[in-house]
């Protein structure tokens, strides 16, 4: 993400500020530590895994896609409603 960001950080444009918000998002419910805490204390092991692995898979496949230059813009708009949180994230504090 970092990596990403620095690279957009003075030339982005509003598409790529929305695919830049949806990864950081994606990173962010990733590393949730209640996943985590879930995990460990076996109190939901399955979803929390589940979760953690969406969240990456996610972020995986935008990732890529915009470093082709070929985001599915269907794909990045069911991200972005599904998990619909942080609208003002700014991706910017990655760079």
């Amino acid at each position: 993400m970092t990596k990403i960001a620095r690279l957009h950080l003075n030339h982005s444009n509003p598409f790529a500020d929305r695919v830049l918000k949806q990864l950081a998002r994606e990173l962010l419910l990733a590393q949730s530590s209640d996943w985590a805490f879930l995990m460990k204390t076996r109190t939901a092991k399955e979803y929390a895994t589940k979760r953690t692995i969406d969240h990456l898979a996610r972020f995986n496949r935008l990732h890529e896609q915009f470093g082709a230059n070929n985001v599915d813009e269907e794909f990045l708009g069911e991200c972005e409603r599904r998990d619909n949180l942080f609208p003002d994230l700014n991706w910017r504090y990655y760079a």
